[in-house]
């Protein structure tokens, strides 16, 4: 393959293992900083990919660590000038390219208001990484093609470290250990799979994503990839929400990709692919289950799923763009970096 899309998703296991071993002593700095201050709450800045990031990390910190998480918005400062009171508060902007400027107008507002902050960047030299405390660096190497993959599935890794030194998780911090293994069977095992399913969606001109709980931030960045690198018009719905009406939108034949990890939200899925089948949607299920559609490979804990399951979504995009006739590198009328205020 030439693509550097296709290159890029198959060096994510190593740049997961590399943040396991490299970004140790940087997470656990931000961690005792953070409880020195008596933080009783987290706010994440983000755009993008990043932001569907920060979604998984809203699940996680809260479930593991029992601290209260937000995702901030912010135009509040930068549309309408707004003063926020960010005491007793760490803030972590993320961005890929460290370039975001409203991102890291969020976190120098928290900066001067108290709050610890933080940066998850790939890029050291970035205007975020200098506008935060911590530093917390990707080490995904450099980034060519214009979506996103190695950059996501790393920020997720250290949001994941991050989770596993504040709750002292043990268990939680050995399952982590084995993410890069568990990422590789991954790609193995649902490209065949993924490369054929890709050729029976060819002339699908909508898709709906959808799953529950910390996966949700899966369903979101699969129809993120879609429809960036395919053009095609893709919405992600919580799987609860889905339900509660906007499935009457749903029409005969959509593919709907359902995410269904093993674990909590396993049963609800189960309840939506029922509904969507009753309906004439094509539903297509992403399960480490047999019979399941798009095979899944689980890791050893049932929140770690996303730093996994992301990966035959995005050999989807890749493989449904290739059989589009599109180029997988350049999206038309997309940049890599995007500047928001």
């Amino acid at each position: 393959m030439s693509s550097i899309l296709y290159s890029e998703i198959f060096e994510q296991p190593g740049a997961v293992a590399r943040v396991l071993t490299e970004s140790v002593s940087e997470v656990q700095a931000l961690v005792q900083a953070a409880k020195r201050a008596d933080v009783r709450y987290i706010a994440l800045a983000a755009r993008g990919t990043s932001d569907n990031a920060a979604i998984y990390a809203k699940y996680l910190l809260q479930i593991l660590c029992g601290v209260p998480v937000l995702l901030t918005a912010p135009s509040v400062h930068t549309l309408y000038g707004a003063t926020v009171d960010y005491r007793g508060a760490l803030v972590i902007g993320v961005s890929q390219s460290g370039a975001g400027e409203d991102i890291c107008e969020v976190v120098s507002a928290a900066r001067k208001a108290g709050a610890v902050t933080a940066a998850i960047t790939n890029t050291e030299d970035s205007l975020l990484a200098r506008t935060a405390e911590h530093v917390l660096l990707c080490r995904a190497g450099r980034e060519v093609a214009v979506a996103a993959t190695k950059t996501y599935t790393t920020t997720l890794t250290i949001f994941a470290l991050l989770a596993a030194a504040w709750s002292e998780d043990t268990a939680f911090g050995a399952a982590l250990q084995g993410v890069p293994e568990a990422a590789q069977s991954a790609l193995s095992v649902a490209e065949p799979v993924v490369s054929a399913v890709a050729q029976t969606l060819f002339h699908a001109e909508k898709m709906v994503t959808a799953a529950r709980g910390a996966n949700l931030s899966t369903a979101i960045e699969a129809s993120l990839k879609i429809a960036e690198t395919t053009g095609t018009t893709t919405q992600a719905f919580s799987s609860a929400d889905l339900l509660h009406g906007p499935i009457a939108s749903v029409e005969a034949r959509t593919p709907c990709l359902l995410f269904a990890p093993a674990g909590k939200s396993s049963e609800n899925i189960a309840e939506l692919a029922g509904k969507l089948s009753g309906r004439g949607a094509r539903v297509i299920t992403f399960s480490p289950e047999p019979g399941a559609d798009v095979p899944l490979v689980s890791p050893a804990h049932e929140l770690l799923s996303p730093l996994v399951d992301i990966l035959p979504a995005q050999l989807l995009a890749y493989y449904l763009t290739v059989a589009r006739g599109l180029d997988p590198d350049n999206p038309r009328g997309l940049s890599k970096v995007t500047i928001t205020r």
